[in-house]
């Protein structure tokens, strides 16, 4: 049985198990992306919350990234692959693993802050923390939604046309 297989195609991680690995990775971009984001807009809200649930949510962030990277990296041998041109949806998926990078920065600056305790930065830093983490979390779902969207309709949206 061949896990991974390459060919002049794609690369090495071309195919997993003789599925395409791109929408294998999209899968997991489009459950983590909105999971992380929602919960970061509850660890810019309440302080408790972040400290309890902070190091998993940030490993659930570090997972969501890699799986944004893998799937922007995967999208074009899928693309060749489909003989498709998918130009909007490439567009969104360059720019979707770029705009998560903010909220994984401040998740973990909300973390460390919450962790330590209320001592930690002046009320107006912290208030400016949360607020940055709620528009980080909020365009990181737009973007997953666009790329999502904009994915889905070019590979399904012959049905509405049918």
């Amino acid at each position: 049985m061949i896990l991974f297989d390459g060919d002049e195609l794609g690369g090495p991680l071309d195919l997993v198990f003789g599925l395409p690995l791109h929408p294998l990775v999209v899968h997991a971009a489009v459950v983590l992306v909105p999971l992380v984001a929602l919960s970061a807009l509850a660890m810019s809200y309440w302080p408790s919350f972040s400290r309890k649930y902070g190091k998993p949510i940030l490993i659930l962030a570090v997972v969501a990234q890699l799986s944004l990277f893998l799937a922007k990296s995967s999208g074009e041998p899928f693309e060749e692959r489909l003989g498709k041109e998918v130009e909007r949806h490439a567009e969104f998926g360059e720019t979707a693993p770029l705009t998560f990078i903010p909220l994984l920065v401040l998740l973990f600056i909300r973390w460390r802050m919450d962790r330590s305790g209320a001592t930690v930065g002046s009320a107006r830093v912290r208030r400016l923390v949360s607020v940055l983490l709620a528009a980080a979390a909020i365009l990181a779902l737009v973007y997953i939604y666009l790329t999502g969207h904009s994915g889905a309709e070019s590979v399904w949206g012959w049905l509405g046309k049918n």
